[in-house]
């Protein structure tokens, strides 16, 4: 994804989750939204499932268990929250993705009518409009799991701009959702917020 893309799916979970940190600190998760794109391992490190998901998931479980850095720094937990929800969007990006055939300048122009698509979709509420209600993760692992499971079934559906929308905005949202949920039960407090689904 264009890092426009991952700024508006970004500031649209930020808006939908209405999370007071989150709304305190969306700069740094917009930050981190776009930060792998920005660093020069973009250059030799694909943002691609097979390539990154260990990393992802290690991100995954240290900060989904890392309760005192949102109390300590929730600047710097927001930004790793970015970080992370940037590469499960690319996960989701049909160029992304081994089955992708086309070649470079095919990547570009998919990802240009992404933007333009992501950005419709979640300013038209068309995101909001599908909604489903929290699922309950009990560990970090299973947050995990459940990304896996995700992509082997958009691996598995039909692919286009339509359907990364709507994949996208959909896993990227409940592992946010996942991740606070939490680190906020390690602190005793549980979130109820509805979750997107396309």
């Amino acid at each position: 994804m264009r890092k426009k893309s991952h700024i508006s799916l970004a500031k649209y979970i930020v808006k939908d989750m209405e999370v007071p940190v989150m709304m305190d600190h969306r700069k740094a998760f917009y930050l981190g939204s776009i930060l792998p794109d920005c660093k020069p391992s973009f250059l030799t490190q694909r943002h691609e499932f097979d390539g990154t998901f260990e990393m992802v998931k290690e991100r995954i479980c240290d900060l989904s268990l890392d309760a005192e850095l949102i109390l300590r720094n929730a600047r710097a937990f927001m930004r790793r929250l970015g970080e992370i929800i940037h590469y499960i969007a690319d996960y989701f990006t049909f160029p992304h993705n081994l089955i992708y055939e086309g070649g470079f300048k095919d990547h570009c122009v998919y990802e240009k009518e992404l933007k333009l698509r992501l950005v419709e979709y979640v300013r038209s509420g068309e995101a909001f409009r599908t909604r489903i209600d929290v699922r309950k993760f009990e560990t970090p692992e299973a947050v995990c799991s459940f990304i896996r499971n995700a992509h082997a079934e958009y691996l598995s559906r039909e692919h286009g701009v339509k359907e990364d929308c709507e994949f996208i905005v959909r896993i990227c949202h409940q592992v946010v959702q996942a991740i606070m949920n939490l680190v906020n039960r390690a602190m005793g407090i549980e979130m109820t917020k509805r979750l997107c689904l396309a």
